[in-house]
């Protein structure tokens, strides 16, 4: 298991859009990427249960298993200002782990999935 297991983009160039205060504001970072991932991975845990399906479960043995849910992120560096950082390289790497949800991907894959086995374990 490495870290990080997936990346969504972080809104730096074009911020979230999110309502507070009675006021639409733009907020960036991991602090509105890290709901995305948890918003994708609630709808795909909502399609199985719509199935008759189990819900996912602890979500790292499925991620490993099924890299092909996420669109590979090839280019770039996360060490901001900083002097050390990781680079983004095809496949999981230490900068974007295995990449993007592909909603459309991993629908496809947690419906398919048989029994909850086949996601947990």
């Amino acid at each position: 298991h490495g870290y990080p297991d997936v990346a969504a983009l972080g809104g730096t160039k074009a911020p979230y859009c999110v309502a507070t205060g009675g006021q639409f504001t733009g907020v960036a970072g991991t602090s509105a990427s890290c709901p995305v991932v948890a918003g994708v991975f609630a709808k795909l845990n909502g399609m199985r249960l719509a199935a008759g399906k189990p819900s996912m479960g602890f979500l790292n043995p499925f991620i490993y298993k099924n890299p092909s849910g996420f669109q590979d992120v090839t280019s770039g560096c996360n060490k901001a200002s900083r002097n050390y950082g990781f680079t983004a390289v095809k496949g999981w790497d230490a900068a974007t782990g295995f990449g993007t949800p592909d909603f459309e991907a991993l629908s496809k894959l947690v419906v398919a999935s048989k029994a909850v086995v086949d996601i947990v374990v």
